[in-house]
């Protein structure tokens, strides 16, 4: 018969007593938060990549002034790449929101581990190992306001694109 304190620590788990003690599962959700920091770092790394080709391309179809064909050119090439950056900006947001919620999750059940188990994540000299000055380990969300980049980046860019898709048709409707 387990006791309480098993039961609560491996209720993830599904019965099965993968942790033989809370230091044990707080290093693994430490693991998970750390490669799902990782996987987020990564796809908005690669995004932001393409947006900045994307602009550069954008950037450069706008300043094309061949007097037979650049008008035309300015207007098709352009609002081309501006649909396609807003495209690729719709189509990186849900990914970056999973992240944003997996790693919302993991700290969640860290948070409670440490509830329930306050001394795992203290260091021998009784200091906290897990947050700074004036945060608390239940409910602390410090650790959001550094994912926001993130999670803010599709949008903004989005918004850019369709700023620059219309100014590009405001541009060509005046000339």
């Amino acid at each position: 018969m387990t006791d309480l304190r098993t039961l609560l620590l491996n209720q993830d788990t599904q019965g099965d007593e993968l942790f033989d003690s809370p230091k044990e599962r707080l290093a693994f959700y430490r693991s998970e938060i750390h490669f799902e920091s990782s996987l987020l770092a990564e796809r908005t790394s690669a995004y932001l990549s393409s947006q900045s080709f994307l602009m550069i391309a954008f950037a450069s179809s706008m300043a094309n002034s061949n007097p037979d064909w650049g008008g035309l050119f300015r207007l098709v090439v352009p609002m081309t790449l501006a649909l396609l950056g807003l495209v690729t900006s719709f189509h990186a947001m849900p990914g970056i929101k999973s992240n944003f919620d997996v790693i919302e999750r993991w700290h969640q059940k860290q948070a409670e581990l440490l509830q329930l188990e306050g001394r795992v994540g203290l260091l021998p000299n009784n200091e906290s190992a897990l947050f700074g000055e004036g945060s608390s380990p239940p409910g602390g969300r410090h650790y959001k306001r550094t994912l926001l980049f993130s999670l803010r980046t599709p949008i903004i860019f989005a918004l850019v694109w369709a700023v620059f898709g219309l100014l590009c048709l405001a541009l060509n409707v005046l000339d």
